[in-house]
């Protein structure tokens, strides 16, 4: 094959998780595609270079990451994969669970992303890890090849993260503070650990926890299956006690169809399908057990995913795309360029476009991502044909203005990406009959997929073309 026709990337994933923190180094091979809208690179082989060593998350106290000793780790794990900074093309980092939640995530997770390289970033809040974690343990392609609908729940330290995949792709996202480690122990059944949501099971289980009390194992089965329970209360769709309805951390799941499979992944779903039996101080090993149980009570068919433990990403593949100019409406080219942004796909019914459904679908996105309106700039990616007449076009603007209050009244970009060549129209349109009037990006022809993240730079050759960078999350499955 030409070697234009080629590219070989080294990508890096590192994923700060709740119990664990872990690394991988992976070689990407992408393969230049041919479409009728353009040329892109895709990624076509994975080849695992190193699988780091998994630690536990370092704390400094409940609220704060040790940094200096998470560097140190990484620092280490380039050295025994004989890498360097140079080395690595591209890269994710990921910050999910309750560590996601502690104060200096937010920081945290950029300094990691430029201390490891070029990488894309996040800090991943409960529906965007369930995403993740569907995408990295296989159920995504599991899903697509069989044309199931299946349920995948990601399980660890201190969450449980659920996706329902239907052909392929994600239709509902959930969260419930059920994991292995919400409580931990020294050797002597002492407790070390605490995390909030584990107090709701007190009155229950009849105790106070306290550090240095002392547990027993029966104690612990009896919170495992109150866990375990929980967890199913809200798979099922069907939340009775208060407890469950306590945990839950999100919206419940709306999605009401059949459900062919469960899939279970995460550091929980080693004892679920036997692949361990070690012991590491917490409820994991009891929360794997009683989930087992509950799964043959119920008599309800599971598959083992592709990826347990290891269900997140390996890192993210890259090409650029030169979008004409002709059809691209940028109010505010000082605003440019602009870098790492997440791409979200809102459902909208091409053929039934109101203010009121292009709203609600832009709304719904935004939740499944966890992204809070107008604190986070986000690219809406639309496909195909969005209102074929001025009014279409207003409705359809008027929809999105609707849906993002808080982004207009910031000044903060409004980053539309289309696959048709309708950006200069929909911009356009925007800026004459909508409230909002700067700062509005309008781009289009470009095949971009919900997950990836995008760089946007200045027009070149005299506004003729922006480039643009997609660099889409990579997964080993």
């Amino acid at each position: 094959m030409n070697p234009d026709e080629t590219l070989n990337l080294v990508s890096a994933g590192i994923d700060v998780g709740t119990t664990t923190t872990h690394l991988i180094f992976s070689k990407l091979k992408l393969e230049k595609i041919y479409t009728p809208r353009g040329v892109k690179f895709e990624v076509t082989k994975r080849e695992i270079l190193y699988k780091g060593n998994i630690i536990l998350t370092p704390l400094v106290d409940g609220q704060t990451i040790d940094y200096l000793k998470l560097v140190e780790f990484i620092k280490s794990e380039y050295e025994l994969a004989c890498m360097s900074i140079d080395d690595i093309d591209t890269g994710a980092v990921i910050i999910t669970g309750e560590s996601a939640k502690k104060e200096n995530a937010e920081d945290l997770v950029k300094a990691l992303a430029y201390k490891a390289g070029k990488f894309v970033c996040a800090a991943a809040g409960p529906n965007f890890e369930s995403i993740i974690a569907a995408m990295g343990s296989g159920a995504a392609q599991y899903s697509k090849e069989t044309k199931k609908t299946v349920m995948n729940i990601d399980i660890g330290g201190g969450t449980s993260n659920i996706a329902i995949v239907k052909n392929g792709e994600i239709i509902d996202a959930a969260c419930v503070n059920v994991g292995g480690r919400l409580l931990a122990f020294d050797t002597e059944d002492k407790i070390v650990r605490i995390e909030d949501p584990i107090r709701n099971l007190e009155d229950k289980i009849g105790i106070k926890f306290e550090y240095g009390g002392h547990i027993t194992i029966d104690q612990k089965r009896k919170m495992a299956r109150i866990l375990a329970e929980s967890l199913f209360e809200t798979l099922d769709r069907n939340l009775q006690t208060q407890i469950a309805k306590n945990l839950l951390m999100t919206n419940p799941l709306e999605y009401n169809g059949t459900i062919d499979e469960l899939m279970f992944s995460g550091g929980v779903a080693e004892y679920i399908y036997k692949q361990t039996e070690e012991y590491f101080g917490d409820l994991g090993k009891y929360l794997g057990e009683e989930i087992l149980n509950i799964v043959k009570e119920k008599k309800i068919s599971i598959h083992k995913p592709a990826e347990l433990i290891r269900a997140t990403v390996i890192g993210a593949g890259q090409y650029t795309l030169q979008v004409s100019g002709v059809t691209t409406h940028i109010s505010d080219i000082d605003i440019l360029p602009i870098h790492n942004i997440p791409v979200l796909e809102p459902k909208i019914d091409n053929k039934q476009i109101t203010e009121e459904n292009v709203k609600l679908a832009i709304q719904k996105s935004l939740n499944m991502f966890d992204v809070k309106e107008g604190e986070e700039t986000v690219a809406l990616s639309f496909k195909g044909a969005i209102g074929g007449s001025y009014a279409g076009l207003t409705t359809f603007a008027k929809g999105v203005v609707g849906a993002l209050p808080n982004t207009i009244r910031k000044e903060k970009p409004v980053i539309l990406v289309f696959d048709r060549d309708i950006g200069n129209s929909v911009g356009n349109v925007m800026k004459r009959e909508t409230s909002a009037k700067k700062n509005i990006i309008s781009v289009d022809e470009i095949i971009i997929q919900e997950g990836d993240f995008i760089d946007i730079d200045q027009p070149k050759a005299g506004g003729q073309v922006v480039p643009v960078v997609v660099k889409s999350l990579v997964f080993s499955a």
